[in-house]
């Protein structure tokens, strides 16, 4: 125990001979804030950095769920990579970044795994026009933690792409475009259990030059364990040393880790004395509430989130007071609040002109003789992110196209008025004999791959439209016949390049395919031929009412050297009985009518640049 002596002098003494004549009165200490526990996500989806831009500045969050999205403070979460996540190294020449051959790594994959974390990152939040090239620049600062971190992506061949590194200076930054649509998922990999914290950091230029940064900020993994009463806090160090001061007594106390947030209460054996919010790992209390005597004096750090640093008791310091008591409590306190924000909208009233005069007009008849004429309709995408989406409108599920290829909001068109077209862009060849339900190694097909790749459309499947307050259970999704020169599939891969398949018109139809609501996923489309196809999809699900709505629609493809165009749907303006002009649409928006408008929670879509978003769910077999 330190043991420290203050002595007054003798005008303190005089005083001290004054104060004892009447009864001291003391301010009770405020009391300590409670800790908390940070948010644990483990089995959610999640843009864990999460861009942001308002008021020209950028800032850097969480996002989970789909809209209406939850936002988090970077310090407010913990993420969780479960057991289920550990794999083994494969002995293949491409993933020894990842460590020696079979030796463990936990990965929290690209392709969900419904009992797993499925992490990525996005900037949908910040809007074009206001950064110079619609970029951003995302870093990776730092990483601590028992083991080394990678972040990557598998690409449409199975080959593992880098993306952020903990041990190699090539892979620390990466240039994100930005708007809606613009949306990441990678696999994140550790070498080790235990925790770890990566430092990020967004930056960019303004388009008039302005440097803008969001700073370094803080995200913390823990690796292990399977619920969030797993997660196991850092531990800390707290020290205590007093000083005489004028008046009383300063007590200023030393916490370790320097960065853990909290505040130190300090005591006088059993009794509070106040306490104060912990900065850059100290934290300071002046007091006047010693009495004349000795003293036992201790720290105690209390954490701001219980499950991220443990709480902890300095050594007791022994301080003697000569000439007491004194008559007041002095407590310095720094308290962090957040402000609410206010949002106002306001009203605006538009007054229509009103016409009271009266206009007289001579008709004029006009004889042109009709020629029947035929026009196609619809439009051709052959870049750009694209989703086929699952809605519910008017207690109807309706399959229609998200059309997120213009930028801005999204589009929702009608199935037969798009064609896919997969052009020079998008042929490949079979990579090895693991892709054989594609054909032999080498052999040609076109593909849309699961990572985005520039000039070939980016078709995903999407269920973010869908509310657990109008369906239930999942949408079963099912490929019942495919027409064409050649077979299809559509197949996702594993962090290791290893394919899943989800349908194959080569070994027979129907395939079935269960979708979580909230899903936006992206996976491999595979074609083996040159030439027109069309996939006939249906798809279900039971409404909170207990009913199964079912919606079939035929989703068309063009693939390699043809012209999309004679495609699409046509529509013949011909000649009525009196010789005037009337027309017919030959494709029209099925099951939705012509005034469906999106809900008002529209969510903004999860786009991957170059990640792939699919759910690990249950493959059903020639089921129909």
């Amino acid at each position: 125990m330190t043991r420290t002596r203050r002595w007054l002098g003798m005008g303190a003494a005089a005083a001290v001979l004054v104060a004892t004549t009447w009864t001291a009165a003391t301010i009770p200490a405020a009391a300590v804030p409670d800790s908390k526990n940070r948010t644990v996500l483990n089995d959610v989806h999640t843009d864990a950095v999460d861009v942001q831009y308002a008021d020209g500045r950028l800032a850097l969050k969480t996002r989970v769920g789909s809209a209406p999205y939850q936002f988090y403070e970077a310090s407010d979460v913990i993420f969780q990579l479960r057991d289920a996540g550990r794999l083994a190294v494969p002995d293949v020449p491409e993933y020894a970044f990842l460590g020696p051959a079979n030796s463990p790594v936990w990965i929290a994959p690209q392709v969900q795994d419904p009992s797993l974390l499925f992490a990525g990152w996005d900037t949908e939040s910040v809007p074009t026009g206001v950064l110079a090239g619609d970029t951003v620049d995302l870093h990776l600062r730092g990483v601590t933690g028992p083991g080394k971190v990678e972040v990557f992506q598998t690409d449409g061949v199975g080959q593992p792409v880098r993306i952020f590194s903990s041990t190699d200076p090539l892979y620390t930054s990466r240039r994100e475009a930005v708007g809606e649509g613009h949306h990441v998922h990678a696999n994140w990999a550790f070498g080790a259990p235990g925790r770890y914290r990566l430092t990020f950091e967004v930056t960019a230029a303004t388009i008039t030059g302005a440097a803008l940064s969001s700073g370094p900020v803080e995200y913390t993994w823990y690796v292990g364990g399977t619920n969030p009463q797993d997660v196991v806090a850092d531990a800390t160090t707290t020290t205590l040393t007093a000083a005489p001061a004028t008046p009383g007594v300063t007590l200023t106390s030393a916490v370790t880790p320097a960065n853990a947030p909290g505040w130190v209460e300090f005591f006088d054996g059993a009794t509070s004395l106040g306490y104060s919010e912990v900065s850059g790992g100290t934290a300071a209390l002046t007091t006047q509430a010693l009495a004349n005597g000795t003293h036992t004096l201790t720290a105690k750090f209390v954490p701001r989130y219980a499950n991220d640093y443990q709480s902890s008791v300095s050594p007791p310091v022994s301080y003697e007071v000569v000439g007491g008591p004194t008559t007041t409590t002095t407590t310095t306190t720094t308290s962090r609040t957040t402000q609410p924000t206010s949002t106002t909208s306001g009203t605006q009233t538009t007054s229509q002109p009103t016409n009271s005069g009266t206009t007289t007009t001579t008709p004029t008849t006009t004889t042109t003789s009709c020629v029947p004429t035929t026009s196609r309709t619809g439009v051709v995408l052959d870049k750009g992110h694209v989703d086929y989406a699952a809605r519910i409108v008017d207690g109807r599920l309706v399959s229609q196209v998200k059309d997120g290829t213009t930028g801005g909001t999204p589009q929702w068109r009608a199935p037969g008025q798009v064609v896919f077209h997969l052009g020079a862009a998008a042929a490949t060849t079979v990579p090895s004999d693991a892709f054989s339900f594609l054909g032999p190694p080498s052999s040609r097909i076109w593909q849309i791959p699961q990572t985005q790749k520039p000039d070939v459309v980016w078709l995903g499947w999407n269920t973010e439209e869908i509310t657990s307050a109008q369906a239930t259970g999942e949408v079963k999704w099912q490929l019942t016949e495919v027409s064409g020169p050649g077979s299809m599939a559509i197949y996702e891969l594993d962090p290791f390049g290893k394919p899943v398949v989800i349908f194959n018109s080569k070994d027979g139809l129907p395939d079935t395919y269960g979708i979580r609501l909230g899903t936006h996923a992206h996976g491999n489309w595979a074609f083996t031929a040159s030439g027109a196809y069309r996939l006939t999809f249906t798809q279900s699900i039971t409404l909170t009412s207990g009913a199964t709505v079912t919606d079939k629609q035929v989703v068309t493809f063009a693939i390699g050297d043809m012209d999309p165009k004679t495609l699409l749907p046509t529509t013949t303006t011909g000649c009525g009985a009196d010789g005037t002009t009337n027309s017919a649409a030959a494709s029209r928006l099925a099951s939705t009518g012509a005034s469906i408008v999106p809900p008002l929670a529209v969510g903004a879509a999860l786009v991957l640049l170059g990640g792939g978003l699919l759910f690990v769910l249950r493959r059903r077999r020639n089921e129909s």
